[in-house]
């Protein structure tokens, strides 16, 4: 079988071998050169005849008015039909880059009371720029664009900022976020700004931080809502922190003149991190505890009262007693 397959394998290849050998190459290769050459002559010629095309403009729509929002679905496009020569026209096709047809909505609104139109002229006159000065524009679609929109409504809300911040050891934040701006104009329907009670800040994270950091931050996106501006700045102070020890005696308030309060102990230790830059301003006068007399009745039986500061400086985080309750005697007197 391998026998009969190899004989018939080398009767066709002699074949192939016999046919290239009986023909005249050289004359074949120049007939083909001018069968081609002449094709290409056929093409340049055809070229110079006039021919008809569609081409294709984008439509942009710019200088939105804040208080208003568009509805509905608006062309992205203008479908234009020409006439010019084959040569125009391919030229058109190998470039395809026309600038998009601008319609500036804040001139638009600001021309009558009327419900916005972009006029025929308008779009024919945008068309025709980009057009070469032999180019017929015969026709186009849409022929006008109407505006469809509604009246948004407006109110200043706060900026809430979502930052997620880590530090390095020893140092936190020593002040409030600051935002600038801190209120923003915000535009929608009644309805969804009747939901609406703060805007935020896309989600940011930072980590590692040692020093104050500013970023500038986006506001999220809402679905029919527009905010001015559209970006905030963000401050985050950022300082080395240390530990201080300060002793804060515990005060009872008025309590009955037959009455002698004893507490075990008197005073207790506030441990708090606070910025280095401000250490020496923390006093013991920055702190107050006060128990009412009160408390002191109704855990008369137990003899231990549970404590927490009742004044300390805004700056001042988890600030912590040491110890948390104390021990008393109440002894009265005839």
């Amino acid at each position: 079988m391998d026998q009969v397959d190899k004989a018939s394998i080398e009767r066709t290849t002699h074949r192939v071998k016999d046919f290239f050998r009986q023909r005249k190459w050289p004359e074949i290769f120049i007939f083909l050169f001018f069968v081609l050459l002449s094709a290409g002559f056929w093409y340049l010629q055809s070229l110079q005849q006039e021919y008809e095309t569609e081409i294709v403009i984008p439509v942009k729509y710019r200088n939105l008015p804040d208080d208003i929002m568009l509805t509905g679905e608006h062309p992205q496009e203008v479908t234009a039909k020409v006439r010019d020569k084959g040569i125009v026209l391919l030229n058109y096709s190998w470039l395809n880059s026309f600038a998009p047809i601008e319609i500036n909505l804040k001139k638009l609104f600001g021309e009558s009371g009327e419900q916005p139109v972009v006029a025929r002229k308008v779009i024919e006159s945008e068309i025709s720029k980009q057009l070469m000065a032999t180019t017929q524009l015969l026709h186009f679609e849409p022929s006008s664009i109407a505006i469809n929109y509604t009246g948004l409504q407006s109110a200043v809300l706060p900026v809430i900022a979502d930052v997620s911040v880590g530090f390095e050891p020893g140092f936190q934040v020593s002040d409030a976020l600051a935002i600038d701006p801190a209120k923003v104009q915000v535009y929608a329907t009644k309805a969804v700004l009747d939901t609406l009670k703060a805007i935020h800040t896309v989600s940011w994270t930072l980590k590692k931080v040692n020093k104050t950091q500013e970023v500038t931050l986006e506001l999220k996106k809402i679905s029919g809502v527009r905010t001015e501006p559209r970006e905030v700045k963000v401050r985050i102070p950022v300082e080395e922190y240390t530990e201080k020890r300060l002793t804060i005696p515990v005060v009872c308030g008025t309590s009955p003149r037959n009455v002698t309060l004893r507490l075990f102990p008197a005073s207790v230790e506030v441990v708090c991190n606070i910025p280095i830059s401000r250490f020496k301003d923390l006093t013991e006068s920055d702190f107050e505890i006060q128990v009412a007399y009160r408390e002191f009745e109704k855990n008369k039986e137990q003899g231990r009262i549970f404590l927490a500061l009742t004044r300390k400086p805004q700056w001042v985080e988890n600030p912590v007693l040491i110890p948390d309750s104390i021990e008393f005697i109440i002894e009265q007197h005839p």
